[in-house]
């Protein structure tokens, strides 16, 4: 029996027999499925012709001589049935975000009404920066060194159509780098004419709440000082993030001008035309190396009231990292506030989908390219500064 082909097929067997079903048990277990989630899930294909390329290598090979060979082979058309299933369930994105768009109002689901285009996509899951989107590196907007600089994103030439996004990314506010997830959207949408920001920001232990979301008003303030120098209209300005970075995202757009978290630059104005969560968290903090300081409360959930800037919130029922009742919970708080909300559960969906460019992040790009043009173009759009 060939060693390789065994591995191979007991890997993605492992790996899919925890993507198909949402897991409810131990949270290592939970683990496992988020780290097979990134690749296995999002790039399925990929690992379908890896497995079908191997079975016929072994057969060429004439590894297959026993009929512990042909139970391998067995088990291979299987995991190939279950990888399948996860390429299929991919698909489904699509209608789960225009329904969600689709609930802003009519006629707000241009682009993700249209039919998926899915040929690059599929043959190119590394985001490659095209020649048209100039990258502007490192730039500093605070005082704490690394962690407060970042890159801007925007089409070559004068050709700046878009609005800004500010993004943040993920990594339980412990970890992570401007580079990381999400790079497909800057792509994208800096292609499409968009200025997109992605900032670094202080971590824990070192830095705690607020300081990781000063950070994140000192880039509002910076896109606001110096953003026409950039080609585009500073006034409208999204706010988007992974994980802890939609956290983030979430309490800036909730907390716009709020004197506390903008010392040395009260006078500036954080205001922000909406906020995209992808995969985000909206509790507190109040637990593990994390512990914030000074008197504001850490959860988004306790900032909700009449007046805040419309969100679009977009995470995957098999989460196992930050679960879907999280996501759940706050946008019925925004619901009931009577707050404009776009809420999308993706189905089949693990955490950190945005690594890299998939089916269902390419969906969720044209679901944010929607969101953005209504939340432009509704007038009585109202962002938290009317309640300040």
């Amino acid at each position: 029996m060939p060693v390789g082909y065994l591995i191979t097929v007991l890997i993605l067997g492992l790996a899919v027999s925890l993507l198909l079903p949402r897991i409810r048990g131990p949270r290592r277990l939970g683990k496992v499925s988020f780290w097979a989630g990134m690749i296995v899930n999002e790039q399925a294909h990929w690992l379908l012709a890896l497995l079908s390329v191997s079975t016929v290598l072994a057969f060429t090979d004439g590894d297959i001589d026993s009929a512990g060979g042909y139970v391998l082979v067995a088990l291979a058309i299987l995991v190939a049935c279950g990888l399948v299933v996860l390429l299929i369930r991919s698909f489904t994105a699509r209608k789960s975000l225009r329904e969600s768009i689709g609930s802003l109002g009519p006629d707000t689901a241009q682009k993700i009404a249209e039919r998926g285009r899915y040929g690059r996509v599929l043959l190119t899951p590394i985001p490659i920066r095209p020649r048209r989107v100039e990258r502007l590196a490192n730039i500093a907007y605070g005082p704490a060194g690394k962690r407060n600089k970042m890159d801007i994103y925007r089409p070559q030439g004068p050709q700046v159509t878009g609005p800004f996004l500010i993004y943040l990314h993920g990594g339980s506010f412990t970890s992570g780098f401007k580079r990381r997830e999400s790079l497909a959207m800057h792509y994208r949408l800096a292609s499409k004419g968009w200025v997109t920001v992605s900032a670094n920001y202080r971590l824990s232990p070192e830095s705690r709440f607020p300081e990781n979301l000063i950070d994140l008003k000192r880039v509002i303030a910076w896109v606001r000082e110096e953003g026409a120098g950039l080609g585009a209209d500073p006034s409208g300005i999204f706010l988007a993030g992974s994980s802890a970075g939609g956290h983030l995202a979430a309490m800036a757009a909730l907390t716009s001008n709020e004197p506390l978290l903008q010392p040395g630059f009260e006078s500036a104005d954080t205001t922000v035309a909406g906020a995209i969560g992808l995969y985000g968290y909206y509790g507190g903090l109040e637990f593990g190396n994390l512990r914030p300081r000074g008197p504001l409360s850490s959860s988004p959930l306790d900032h909700v009231a009449p007046g805040a800037p419309p969100f679009l919130i977009v995470h995957g029922d098999h989460d196992t990292i930050v679960t879907v009742a999280n996501a759940r919970r706050f946008a019925s708080s925004l619901e009931e506030a009577g707050n404009s909300v776009a809420y999308a559960e993706l189905p089949g969906a693990q955490h950190s989908f945005d690594l890299t460019r998939s089916v269902r992040f390419s969906d969720s790009i044209d679901a944010i390219e929607d969101f953005a043009a209504w939340a432009i173009r509704t007038p009585d759009t109202q962002n938290c500064a009317d309640r300040r």
